[in-house]
């Protein structure tokens, strides 16, 4: 063998080890682990400035703004039934007839007493005056005079006491005809056609729902806030998407003592889909701050005062701040201080993350596909 051809056999063994050497090299930067610290991904929103509802949310039950019973005021069977469960009825209308026989009798009694009785005064009257004209000739004497006089005021009191009578005769009779005592439906119906009644029993539960009330009991933190004639919004938890506008109507002028909270009336107008009972919320307006900064709640870490804590982003990091908190509604809180309009949020703050962690911003398509 030559020794030209030994040097390049070295040469090309020499190459390829170099090869091979350079590309383990680059296979071990390709695997070695990146020991750089990633950020905490968080997701952000900015503090923003604009007008801000104060509201006052109420939970309690709706009732028709009047409810009463309707009774049999006189002892009599139940005949007829002209209302039944969930009618309408006017105030005087016909509800239900009861049997009128026995009180149309008295009624009719009651009449002929009130016609003898004014046949006596009648002749009463005549005695008297013809005793005048007696005494004034000397036919008969003062005593028989006075006894017509008194005669004749006999006859009135009797013919008083009869047309009283026959007056509440005629009240008994028409009370055989049971009427709505106002404009209303009927809620229920407790007594059935055939039942005999004694006075004073319940046939009908009758509503007016043509306005309802709601009533509430709220802190007495509220009630400097609370006024009548407030605007409300009633939102009903079995009937979802339904909205009624109302307003407060009346605020009660005493404070329990036992659980610091006061009662509040709301009225709404009654609807087709609205009944008493319904369990509802109600979230009265009592007042308006303009240009407040405001935060979504799920910006901030509550510890239950009028004080949270909030992850600024700050250079890549977060930067956790004390916020002092006003005004709060739904969707939004008022801060007080603490924060500047614009800064960046952490929004729903990961328990992994301190002040002075690296962030890192995901954007709203991998934040929602991270969900």
């Amino acid at each position: 063998m030559s020794r030209s051809r030994v040097v390049g056999t070295s040469l090309s063994v020499a190459a390829a080890a170099l090869a091979l050497a350079t590309a383990g090299c680059d296979t071990a930067a390709q695997t070695a682990p990146d020991t750089r610290a990633r950020g905490v991904p968080v997701r952000t929103v900015a503090v923003e400035r604009r007008d801000l509802v104060d509201r006052v949310v109420l939970t309690g039950t709706l009732r028709p703004r009047a409810q009463v019973q309707v009774v049999a005021e006189v002892a009599a069977r139940l005949l007829q039934i002209r209302k039944d469960e969930g009618a309408r009825a006017a105030k005087g209308e016909v509800l239900a007839v009861l049997d009128a026989t026995d009180h149309k009798l008295n009624a009719d009694r009651a009449q002929a007493a009130m016609a003898v009785a004014e046949a006596n005064q009648a002749h009463a009257r005549v005695e008297r005056d013809r005793a005048d004209n007696l005494l004034k000739t000397g036919g008969i004497t003062d005593k028989d005079r006075l006894a017509a006089q008194v005669s004749l005021q006999v006859s009135e009191a009797a013919l008083a006491q009869a047309r009283a009578e026959a007056s509440i005769a005629a009240q008994q009779l028409a009370r055989t005809e049971i009427r709505a005592p106002f404009d209303g439906r009927v809620a229920r119906r407790v007594a059935d056609a055939g039942a005999m009644l004694a006075a004073g029993s319940p046939v009908f539960t009758f509503v007016d729902d043509s306005v309802l009330e709601f009533r509430a009991s709220a802190p007495s933190t509220q009630y400097g806030k609370v006024r009548v004639g407030a605007p409300v919004e009633v939102t009903v938890d079995s009937l979802p998407g339904l909205s009624v506008s109302g307003r407060v109507a009346r605020v009660a002028p005493l404070v329990d003592d036992r659980n610091r909270s006061f009662e509040t009336v709301v009225e709404v107008p009654g609807s087709t889909q609205l009944v008493g009972g319904l369990f509802a919320r109600a979230s009265v307006q009592t007042g308006v701050v303009p240009g407040a900064l405001v935060v979504p709640p799920a910006a901030l870490v509550r510890d239950g005062s009028n004080q949270a804590q909030a992850f600024v982003i700050v250079q890549g990091k977060a930067e956790r701040r004390t916020v002092a908190l006003g005004v709060e509604a739904a969707d939004a809180v008022q801060v007080t201080s603490g924060l500047a309009e614009k800064d960046l949020l952490v929004l729903d703050p990961p328990a992994v993350l301190s002040s002075g962690s690296p962030v890192e911003v995901q954007s709203p398509a991998a934040a929602g596909a991270g969900k």
